[in-house]
Parts: C-alpha cells; sequence; structure tokens
C-alpha cells in the first residue's frame, strides 16, 4: 500500500491549474501538511419541521410534517501543532520547475494566516482544498476492495488491519451502489483508492473561515493551531479558476 505519512493537507488551487509535470509532481506540491491532534466534522441538515394544526384532535396523536429542501451544511475543525516543514511551490506558466523549502513553525503560521487572509482569484494563496486520508475496506459497490501496486497484492477482509488497509479521501459523497440511477451525485473518483504519491486527490472543496494559531512558551518551537475548513464552491470561483 501506499504509505502516507502526512494525512491532512492544506491545497493550494495552483496545483489544480499550474499541472505540473510528473517529476515535479508530489505529494505536497502546492500543499501543506497538518499535524493534528483533533479533527471534529460537524453535518447540519436544512430541514424545517412544521406542527400540523389540528392532527391530534383527529387521530388522538399529533402529528409534525417536514420540509426537507436537500441542503446542509457542512464543515470540519481542526486543532494540532505546527512544526518546520518543507513546502513546494509550483506557479505554472513560464516556470519550468518547483522551488522547495524548509519553513520555521513561525513562518508556517504566517503564511497559512496570509494564505486565509487572501481572495480566491490568488490562486497561489487561496487555500481551496482540504485533505484527510482514512483507511478503507469496502470498494465504490460495497465490495471488499482488491489493491495491487507494484511491489504487492493484497484481497482486503474484515480481518485485515487497519495499518495494511488502502487509504481514500473523506467526502461527504455516497458509494454508487447506493446512489439511484437518475441522481448526478459525482463517487467514481472519491473512492478510488490512493495508488501514488503523485495522484490527485479528491478531497474536500471550500475554503477556510477561521484560522487561529497560539504562539506560547512553553511550547515554542512548535505551535498550537485552529482551523474550520467549510465545505463550498462557487460558480464564479470555479470558472476563474479553470478558465485562467
Amino acid at each position: 500500500m501506499v504509505a502516507a505519512a502526512n494525512r491532512v493537507m492544506i491545497e493550494l488551487s495552483r496545483r489544480s491549474s499550474a499541472e505540473p509535470p510528473a517529476d515535479t509532481n508530489t505529494i505536497s506540491t502546492n500543499r501543506i501538511s497538518l499535524n493534528c491532534e483533533s479533527i471534529s466534522i460537524s453535518t447540519s441538515k436544512s430541514a424545517f419541521p412544521i406542527d400540523i394544526p389540528f392532527s391530534g384532535v383527529i387521530s388522538g396523536e399529533s402529528a409534525t410534517m417536514v420540509m426537507d429542501l436537500g441542503a446542509a451544511r457542512k464543515e470540519v475543525t481542526l486543532t494540532g501543532t505546527i512544526h518546520e516543514q518543507e513546502i513546494t511551490k509550483f506557479k505554472g506558466g513560464d516556470e519550468t520547475g518547483s522551488k522547495t523549502v524548509s519553513l520555521t513553525s513561525y513562518e508556517i503560521a504566517q503564511l497559512l494566516h496570509s494564505y486565509v487572509d487572501s481572495s480566491f482569484v490568488h490562486e497561489d494563496q487561496n487555500l481551496s482544498k482540504l485533505i484527510l486520508l482514512i483507511p478503507s475496506r469496502a470498494d465504490n459497490n460495497f465490495d471488499y476492495r482488491s489493491v495491487a501496486n507494484e511491489t504487492a497484492s493484497i484481497n482486503v477482509s474484515k480481518e485485515t488491519p487497519l495499518e495494511d488497509l488502502p487509504l481514500i479521501p473523506f467526502h461527504f459523497a455516497n458509494r454508487s451502489y447506493d446512489v439511484t440511477s437518475w441522481s448526478f451525485g459525482h463517487t467514481k473518483k472519491t473512492f478510488d483508492y490512493f495508488k501514488n504519491t503523485t495522484d490527485e486527490i479528491e478531497g474536500l472543496r471550500g475554503f477556510v473561515s477561521t484560522f487561529s494559531t497560539d504562539i506560547a512558551g512553553a511550547s515554542t518551537p512548535h505551535i498550537g493551531f485552529s482551523m474550520t475548513f467549510i465545505q463550498s464552491s462557487t460558480l464564479v470561483s470555479d470558472f476563474i479558476n479553470t478558465t485562467f
């Protein structure tokens, strides 16, 4: 299985538009790894209950009707520690190579604050995707996975240890087995397992709504952080990022 030392990453918009060549496209290109101690995932469904008048008079039991608009707010809150790390940047365009540099924890914190403060039109600063890699037993059709790479192959079962399972990105999609024939739900890529470190990863698309850091003397040079990521998309940003 592909080893992923960093299973939580925040990705810049530039990664999808720059199309880096294979020799510069690594798992860390235009991504920043997050060392998380806690991840909280919240899904809030927008449904409106309506009490039906006189229902208790007619049947002896009151009834409530719900108006389900098929909408929900999905957000992820992460807390952890920022350490010194290498980052790799690739801008594309006339540039043919990437830049890799080791930044201190203070520089990583400053970089993330500046990125959160930016706009979606600045692709080299806009944090547009959150990647959470999780172990997976079942494929897109609720069958146990059959996994193969250049060095080994396994047939996954309920006894397969967690550490030997392939990785998939956390997301809010449903497996195709659950999706009705008339639905336009996108499921294929989201349930493909992580095969190579150069693979693109579907992840969660959206924006960072809050990012805070705590620089305390007792923990330096490490810096505590808290981040809230909200899954979303906008027609304007999607158009600009795919056109220019």
